[in-house]
């Protein structure tokens, strides 16, 4: 009986004693640190920009344009820059979001609207120019543009609350023309 007693002592001392051993020569536990939440890279597009508000007001203006678009599957123009102009095409390469509509201003004018696989194109006089890409956000764009260059901006789509969002990035030449290859003419006219 003695030693049972003993035993059952003795394992009981191990296991009270044991955890506060193994805190006291474990490995240290784990800090607690506040997990932060990855950053989205389109959420902050407008981030860099010193004053959003006036950027946006040069870029999208005050009057509010919609438009008709729709595809012209038979015809692919693709124009060369004018010596004097710089070219710009919009594209939306792919079919995500496809039916809703993305449009453009610039420097306060609406050009035209886009939607999924279509493209459009106009030219810019040299220099700065603000730009303004619109779905369910606005997405601002400062554009640097020389005569005689051509330029891809692609109207980036993502899933957002009620419709599509949209993020406006400039595209290095290759990646252009490979987008650009896979879209159709979109036409657009103002509705009134």
């Amino acid at each position: 009986m003695r030693s049972s007693t003993l035993w059952f002592l003795l394992l009981s001392a191990v296991l009270v004693l044991a955890p506060a051993f193994v805190r006291a020569t474990g490995p240290e536990e784990p800090k607690q640190v506040k997990a932060e939440e990855p950053k989205d890279k389109d959420e902050d597009e407008n981030a860099a920009i010193a004053n959003p508000a006036e950027f946006e007001k040069k870029a999208c203006g005050d009057k509010e344009v919609d438009f008709k678009v729709e595809t012209d599957k038979k015809q692919h123009p693709t124009p060369a820059a004018p010596a004097d102009k710089a070219m710009v095409y919009v594209i939306r390469p792919t079919g995500m979001g496809g039916k809703i509509q993305t449009k453009l201003a610039v420097d306060g004018k609406w050009i035209a609207g886009n939607r999924g696989n279509n493209y459009f194109f106009f030219t810019l006089d040299p220099g700065e120019h603000y730009c303004c890409s619109q779905a369910e956000n606005r997405s601002l764009l400062l554009l640097q543009v020389e005569a005689g260059k051509t330029y891809y901006l692609q109207q980036k789509i993502k899933m957002g609350m009620w419709k599509a969002r949209n993020k406006l990035v400039l595209l290095d030449e290759a990646e252009g023309k490979e987008g650009l290859a896979k879209c159709h003419l979109a036409i657009s006219t103002e509705k009134k």
